[in-house]
């Protein structure tokens, strides 16, 4: 584990922002090793649903934290249907954790579906 090496930091590029899965996630399982938390777009979205419902109370809205979460499945199957849903949805008035749980549900529906070619 790098953390028991010494390491204080890592750096980190545009690219986290724009491929967060592929990149945070794989340097989250360097960092931490196997026994870190789950480290998989899925396991990072319900990971932020608390976070989300918190800023929901505190005023905030939705939109102000899922446009950071819109690259969260890059370049995997349902992707663009995520951004869509997210897209469409968070701005509107009332939007709430809701939104995101659903656009998750059809992402994951896609990625668990059979290719029919």
């Amino acid at each position: 584990n790098l953390l028991d090496q010494g390491l204080d930091g890592v750096m980190v590029g545009r690219a986290a922002y724009h491929q967060p899965a592929d990149i945070l996630c794989a340097a989250d399982r360097r960092i931490f090793g196997a026994s870190g938390p789950d480290t998989t777009p899925e396991g990072a979205v319900h990971a932020m649903l608390p976070y989300i419902e918190a800023h929901l109370a505190s005023g905030g809205r939705l939109n102000q934290i899922t446009r950071h979460m819109l690259g969260l499945f890059a370049g995997k199957p349902g992707a663009r249907a995520w951004r869509r849903h997210l897209s469409e949805g968070a701005s509107r008035p009332g939007a709430g954790p809701e939104l995101v749980e659903r656009a998750l549900a059809e992402v994951t529906d896609l990625t668990e579906s059979p290719l029919i070619l």
